[in-house]
């Protein structure tokens, strides 16, 4: 990626689940290295990916490159957010970076991405859960804290729950050969 060309992001189709699933697996073994322990990347496979296509919940930022990085964006998290009252925000999860491309606005173009997704389907928060040795990452990307837990499932894991409101969003006039990002979409959960 030149420096001086954003990430295009946009909502994945199923000819990128495999370099996705690569991007996630890389991301997560560099932060297991670096001491901060990832997702499971046993469940992180074509399956995974697919289901969130389907519903149009994997975004994925691209350049000249290819993809250098991605994230999934739903409706609801009853896991880490089980009071959240339905509509009122979007959950992020799985932002991964191709380490190649760290440090170049891929995380703040996919964020911004999704805060703009949020609005759109009317939610008045972006949420997000994570590892504690994370929670600077997101605080300088505008996440404030709101609280640390142990979601109950490992008495070792800790977890901290961080959210930003929604914001005006100004989006970079789409190139010829982008989708839009108004097609991203939040679909509620139904039961």
């Amino acid at each position: 990626m030149d420096s001086e060309e954003p990430p295009n992001v946009r909502v994945a189709c199923s000819g990128d689940i495999d370099e996705v699933v690569r991007l996630m697996h890389d991301a997560a073994a560099w932060m297991s290295a670096k001491g901060t322990p990832a997702w499971d990347v046993a469940r992180i496979d074509r399956t995974f990916a697919e289901t969130f296509v389907l519903r149009s919940e994997l975004l994925v930022a691209s350049c000249s490159d290819g993809i250098v990085g991605c994230c999934t964006l739903s409706a609801e998290d009853p896991e880490f957010w089980p009071d959240a009252l339905k509509g009122e925000a979007a959950y992020l999860h799985k932002l991964a970076v191709r380490r190649t491309h760290a440090g170049r606005g891929v995380s703040s173009a996919l964020i911004e991405a999704c805060r703009h997704a949020a609005r759109t389907q009317g939610c008045a928060k972006l949420r997000l859960d994570c590892h504690p040795n994370l929670r600077g990452l997101y605080e300088r990307l505008g996440f404030t804290h709101v609280d640390t837990f142990n979601p109950g499932w490992d008495p070792t894991f800790i977890a901290e729950r961080l959210d930003v409101m929604s914001r005006d969003v100004v989006l970079a006039p789409a190139r010829n050969d982008t989708v839009p990002i108004q097609e991203v979409s939040v679909q509620t959960a139904r039961h």
